[in-house]
């Protein structure tokens, strides 16, 4: 296991506020109510474990996971209403939030890391309201010694009706810029209220291929309410 995997961990916590923090120290786990599980988790203190309820996949380089729903009832992505049906499987990122009967996870994910694009990213709040909108600086830095490399930056987690992004940077070597982004609530009855997970991304394929550079966080969608109004005559 490299440092960069060790660095994982999963937060746990029951329906009474019992909390508990594990460290991802191996390639593949295993949660539920038996005492062989890597994560075991009381039967006592909560309805709905299965012994063997799910499996936990970290690729190489750490970078998220894979979860593999082992149980007979499904699992739900809190703050984004997607269900894991039995056997079924998704990919995890920094800062999501599950749950297995009463238990809540929410995963902690080592930063995707380049050798050749520095990436920092920094938003003015994390609450997203109707009426309000998140600005955010972007800094993009060319670690690598190719001159004048053209950065490719996307946003992963929102449909572009919520954000406005510049264009990536024409950088070389040791040269960095700061690329303005913003986020506003799109009002779209697709994309539930709650925590929801962006990840920004660099890249540029043509000068560092196969590598990219991503950080993420997690902002916090205000509800919204469309009443309309009819009058009928009597």
């Amino acid at each position: 296991m490299d440092n960069l995997q060790a660095k994982n961990r999963i937060e746990v916590i029951d329906r009474e506020g019992w909390r508990k923090e594990y460290l991802i120290t191996k390639a593949i786990l295993h949660i539920g109510s038996d005492s062989r599980n890597d994560i075991v988790l009381d039967g006592g203190r909560s309805s709905g474990i299965e012994p063997r309820h799910a499996q936990l996949i970290v690729p190489p380089g750490g970078h998220g996971y894979r979860l593999v729903n082992l149980g007979q009832s499904p699992i739900l992505l809190a703050g984004e209403g997607r269900i894991l049906p039995q056997r079924g499987a998704m990919d995890l990122r920094d800062g999501d939030t599950i749950r297995i009967g009463d238990h809540t996870f929410r995963f902690f994910a080592t930063q995707g890391a380049s050798s050749s694009i520095g990436l920092s990213f920094r938003l003015s709040d994390t609450q997203l309201t109707v009426d309000a909108v998140l600005d955010g600086l972007i800094t993009v830095q060319n670690l690598g010694n190719t001159p004048g490399v053209q950065f490719k930056l996307t946003l992963e987690g929102l449909s572009p009706a919520w954000y406005e992004l510049g264009p990536g940077p024409i950088l070389f070597p040791g040269a960095q810029k700061e690329v303005p982004m913003r986020i506003r609530h799109a009002q779209e009855w697709s994309v539930p209220a709650g925590p929801r997970t962006v990840v920004i991304r660099a890249m540029a394929t043509s000068a560092y291929p196969g590598e990219n550079a991503s950080m993420s966080r997690v902002i916090q969608i205000a509800p919204f309410y469309r009443h309309a109004l009819r009058l009928i005559p009597v």
